[in-house]
């Protein structure tokens, strides 16, 4: 064990990457803004690897402004666009009241409900969904503790790969792989979430699983409506793309020729969701009845260009760690070391997870790393299991800490300490990891 440390110590790349990255904890710990302890990181990186003060700013800045960051902003603004041009008409509420007469069972409409309002991602959206969850409980007095448990579990089934979320894109990003590849892979644990969650129940008033009175006629239709700004932007996104390599691929672009075009990689992967948001925002405001220059008015504040701040300076960390090949580097050190990239690879994102809490954290953090230790390392080929399960610890870690905002905001209007919520939660997330690492090893048998 002395002999370990002493190598850890003395290893460059790894003491230099793990330096910044706790450094970045420590500051987000002192509730230094994310995207400054970024930036702080991404510089005292730089000059642990030896860079100039020029070399770190013209690196910084080649992340920030490329193609992909642009895109990713760019997303993230009219995501949050949405997302207000939906509460405020009033057409978020409108949809909870549809679907709890449509589900008509309690107990599946407080799970369900959480879910329906997480297809659209929204900072604190928690606080949106519980009072439908008190609401489906009605006057059985159940526990609060457990009330917001489901609310705060069920509120982020969708985080693994619905594309809307920051953190789902980032990923893709950082892998490096297509967009529908990742959904594939990642859509299992939607369901992992689901069953796990079910251990909150145990022991719910035997009222909520009574079915109620059938829905008045006309609820499917209405409800579909209703959510068709939410399902709109898949659809488009979907005819996008494959209108995109309709018609690159007879003009002789293959997969790698496109990555290997920084501009023309972002606009396929990225212009597809960009055109469906932009579509999903002009038919809300005319389904909404929106009046002139209100979309104007949602897009001239400045507080949702704060999140596309926060990408841009993860790009930048990103752009930094690849400049100074510290994945490269750590893998080296681990393997003369003879410690498990299996280790690294559930321990960084989980922590991550815990310190940030936001899914967009974790993954700007840890995964440039993670992906640059497991696809330069001789041993360890199969890149594509090892993410799967970086993502699924570091959501683990997100779910878990009491940082992340949708714990905090769905425990107050409920009224409730944190330990009758962790006396549900850590149950269900302990399930939910027996289950990623069963998937990560049937990926693995697989040779992924």
């Amino acid at each position: 064990m002395e002999e370990f440390f002493r190598q850890l110590v003395s290893a460059d790349a790894l003491g230099a990457t793990i330096g910044s990255f706790c450094l970045i904890l420590v500051l987000v710990r002192f509730k230094i803004p994310l995207a400054a302890a970024v930036l702080v990181g991404a510089a005292v990186l730089g000059v642990l690897f030896g860079m100039g003060p020029v070399d770190i700013g013209a690196a910084g800045l080649r992340g920030m402004f490329s193609p992909n960051s642009l895109g990713l902003g760019a997303i993230t603004v009219l995501l949050l666009g949405l997302s207000q041009t939906m509460r405020g008409a009033g057409q978020l509420t409108e949809i909870v009241k549809l679907a709890k007469s449509l589900l008509r069972r309690p107990a599946i409409a407080m799970a369900s409900l959480p879910a329906l309002v997480g297809l659209l991602p929204m900072a604190g959206g928690a606080l949106f969904s519980a009072p439908m969850v008190e609401s489906a409980a009605g006057d059985t007095n159940e526990d609060r503790g457990r009330l917001s448990a489901i609310n705060y579990w069920y509120r982020h089934i969708w985080e693994h790969c619905w594309p809307l979320y920051p953190g789902v894109l980032l990923a893709v990003e950082s892998a490096r792989w297509s967009m529908g590849a990742y959904i594939l892979l990642q859509a299992p644990f939607c369901i992992f979430m689901v069953v796990s969650g079910l251990v909150i129940f145990r022991g719910v008033h035997p009222d909520l699983h009574v079915r109620g009175a059938s829905p008045p006629p006309g609820t499917k239709r209405q409800l579909l409506k209703n959510t068709s700004s939410i399902w709109i932007v898949p659809l488009v996104w979907t005819a996008g793309t494959l209108l995109a390599w309709a018609i690159l691929a007879p003009l002789g672009f293959s997969r790698a020729d496109v990555r290997n075009i920084a501009w023309l990689s972002a606009l396929v992967k990225y212009g597809p969701l960009i055109v469906g948001l932009i579509f999903s925002l002009l038919w809300t405001a005319r389904l909404n009845r929106m009046e002139q220059g209100g979309l104007r008015k949602i897009f001239s504040n400045f507080s949702i260009y704060k999140l596309m701040g926060l990408v841009m300076c993860i790009m930048a960390f990103q752009r930094l760690l690849k400049e100074t090949n510290a994945g490269a580097e750590m893998g080296v050190e681990l393997q003369a070391m003879h410690v498990g990239v299996i280790l690294v690879i559930i321990a960084l994102p989980f922590i991550s997870g815990m310190v940030t809490g936001v899914a967009f954290g974790f993954v700007g953090i840890s995964f440039p790393i993670i992906y640059a230790m497991v696809t330069t390392s001789p041993d360890e080929p199969m890149a594509g299991s090892y993410i799967i399960l970086a993502y699924a610890c570091g959501h683990l870690g997100m779910m878990l800490t009491p940082m992340h905002v949708c714990h905090v905001v769905s425990n107050k209007y409920f009224e409730t300490p944190f330990a009758p919520v962790y006396k549900r939660t850590v149950p269900a997330a302990c399930i939910m990891g027996a289950l990623a690492t069963a998937y990560f090893l049937v990926l693995r048998m697989f040779g992924m």
